[in-house]
């Protein structure tokens, strides 16, 4: 069977199995994976996620979006596309200290061309079926510096087409900007902005030898990020170029609404559907967190009559894996003398670190209870193992009320940035 004909078909499969992406502005059979998206999150805001870029999946939209990531995240998303394909998403990252953060992701997309579908060169059928799997795995790097994140994601391709398969390499480039870390009163970034570079190397995967190329077209896409302080809403507005002849300007706009630490609202729009979704966020322990993430996507484009497409997505989060984690003995405060709170993992910041500070907040965000030090002496400043609180307020003064207290840990590292880690720590009830 000759390859150049199952050429003919793949397009029209890859315009229906990707209806929520732009075939103009996203170009490439060997490039759609890569927007896909890569978690019910994202689809759910639009896919406006450049300037965002906090979870795993940021390896697919912005690689600088890992610096932001100082606990380790599994994220897992499959299902249905469009059109009989099927999508596969693996994300999974891992902070290194001060160093950044690491991650590793695979995105494939599958489908099986039946009786009928391949023609020949009269537009006859062939005979026979054929499958078609394009797939990549990505390696990224992000570092959060004090005004900036920097991250790359070289990308390894394949793409098997009926008896044909092709291989390719390329990279995505990304930077996020902190304008709040210019102003040193400030201390919550209300404003980010994200800019990724995609296929730089403009790769392109050669199924047949005769010059039938399937490209990745060098895509430049750029987002304004927007939070309220404590993550209230969040919002993120981006647009996005292929520099191909055929370009045409694609746009992004999602919302967050996080009226609990429990769930989150969302919806999203961009020039092809509409989307929604919520999210679920669970402590099934203290070192294991769970997000449980919702999509609906409805196409609206004229040209794309398809039907609507439901995500849904699984991300863990390993505090106990590369990162500070918190345990507290006991865990119910009542008339015990302390409690006595243990910080695994600080030796990773020894001698890495320009200052720290250790928080106890009631539910309101109120701190009760503070802790921190210049490090000007790595041996004699270095940031503790352990604290005790007897349940008093440093700040105001006098016992605190009951209820559930939470953690926040904040280490600014010798470059600026600040890692920053929070949880649940205990209740008080006396």
């Amino acid at each position: 069977m000759k390859a150049k004909y199952l050429l003919l078909v793949l397009p029209l499969l890859v315009s229906l199995a990707f209806g929520q992406s732009s075939t103009e502005g996203v170009g490439g059979q060997g490039g759609m994976i890569f927007e896909a998206g890569g978690s019910a999150r994202s689809l759910a805001m639009g896919q406006a996620f450049t300037a965002i870029s906090d979870q795993g999946e940021a390896m697919l939209y912005n690689p600088a979006g890992l610096g932001q990531i100082h606990t380790t995240r599994i994220g897992l998303m499959g299902g249905l596309l469009y059109a009989g394909a099927m999508q596969s998403v693996v994300t999974g990252n891992m902070p290194l200290g001060t160093f950044g953060t690491v991650g590793l992701t695979y995105t494939g997309a599958f489908a099986s061309l039946d009786d009928g579908t391949i023609l020949d060169e009269n537009g006859d059928p062939i005979s026979g079926s054929a499958g078609m799997n394009n797939s990549a795995v990505i390696l990224s790097y992000g570092k959060k510096l004090k005004f900036i994140g920097l991250g790359l994601s070289p990308k390894f391709m394949l793409g098997v087409l009926a008896d044909e398969d092709a291989f390719g390499f390329d990279a995505d480039f990304g930077a996020m900007i902190y304008p709040a870390s210019f102003v040193p009163s400030w201390t919550y970034d209300v404003v980010t902005l994200g800019v990724t570079v995609k296929n730089l190397l403009g790769a392109t995967m050669d199924y047949t030898g005769n010059g039938e190329t399937p490209a990745n077209p060098r895509i430049i896409r750029a987002g304004l990020g927007l939070r309220v302080p404590g993550d209230l809403v969040l919002g993120d507005f981006d647009i996005s170029y292929a520099l191909v002849d055929s370009a045409a300007l694609d746009w992004y706009g999602g919302l967050e609404f996080n009226p609990l630490d429990l769930i989150s609202l969302r919806a999203g729009i961009n020039k092809n559907f509409l989307s929604a979704g919520l999210g679920l966020h669970l402590d099934l322990a203290r070192t294991l967190g769970m997000d449980v993430d919702y999509a609906f996507m409805m196409p609206h484009a004229v040209e794309r009559m398809l039907g609507p497409v439901h995500k849904v997505s699984l991300n863990l989060e390993l505090r106990s894996v590369a990162g500070l984690y918190v345990t507290v003995t006991p865990v119910v405060l009542t008339t015990t003398e302390y409690a006595d709170i243990l910080v695994h993992g600080t030796d990773v910041f020894y001698g890495r670190t320009q200052r720290w500070s250790f928080e106890i907040l009631d539910q309101l965000g109120t701190v009760r209870y503070r802790q921190q030090r210049e490090v000007k002496d790595p041996d004699r400043d270095a940031f503790p193992s352990e604290f005790k609180w007897s349940g008093l307020d440093n700040i105001i003064g006098g016992p605190v009320k009951n209820g559930w207290y939470f953690y926040r840990i904040t280490i600014t590292d010798n470059l600026g940035d600040q890692i920053v880690y929070k949880g649940k720590l205990l209740k008080v009830e006396r």
